[in-house]
């Protein structure tokens, strides 16, 4: 099962200017776009979430989110998770989009999401991004190995708690981009936006 039709969720310079824009001062915001220009996105995530970890920078959900997502892209998400998801929230724009660091919510065996049941590799569904308004999910798919789940997502699924539509599954192996399109997925069925 895929999903790529809708196209990726928006210009990625466009993404990490709106991040980097969070940061106190323009010297931190350049650092922070420097590390992209020279194709060093995992550094400047860390150093993004750092700075604004560091400073108790907050930050709104929409903003958490795509640092979350440009994480996730980059597989720094390990790394910056817990340290992003605990930031204080901005008081405004008020938002429902709620970002869940890892262990925040149990993971779901896929075959209790997806209508089609579960692939053949043993897959849970790890909660993710959710607006608490509408019960949009945004869930990453990954594998159970002896030791745990694996760190790389297999998949990004979107469903709607009340099952306003069917889950959609974006796959990692047949789209380089299911990281946003399942993000752009997720806000476009919003009904809080």
């Amino acid at each position: 099962m895929n999903d790529q039709d809708l196209p990726p969720y928006d210009d990625q310079d466009a993404v990490w200017s709106r991040v980097a824009a969070l940061l106190p001062s323009e010297e931190e915001a350049e650092e922070v776009r420097g590390c992209r220009e020279i194709g060093e996105q995992e550094s400047g995530l860390l150093l993004l979430v750092d700075r604004l970890s560091g400073q108790g920078v907050a930050v709104s959900g929409p903003a958490r989110a795509e640092i979350a997502v440009l994480a996730q892209e980059w597989t720094v998400w390990d790394q910056v998770g817990d340290r992003l998801a605990a930031l204080p929230a901005a008081p405004l724009p008020p938002s429902g989009l709620r970002l869940f660091a890892d262990g925040d919510r149990e993971p779901l065996p896929a075959a209790s999401v997806l209508p089609d049941g579960a692939p053949a590799e043993e897959l849970y569904l790890v909660p993710w991004l959710a607006c608490a308004g509408c019960g949009r999910t945004l869930l990453r798919g990954h594998v159970r190995e002896w030791w745990g789940l694996f760190f790389l997502a297999r998949c990004y699924v979107v469903r709607a708690d009340d099952g306003a539509f069917a889950p959609r599954v974006f796959d990692t192996a047949t789209d380089d981009d299911a990281v946003w399109h399942a993000f752009g997925a997720l806000r476009a069925s919003c009904v809080c936006a």
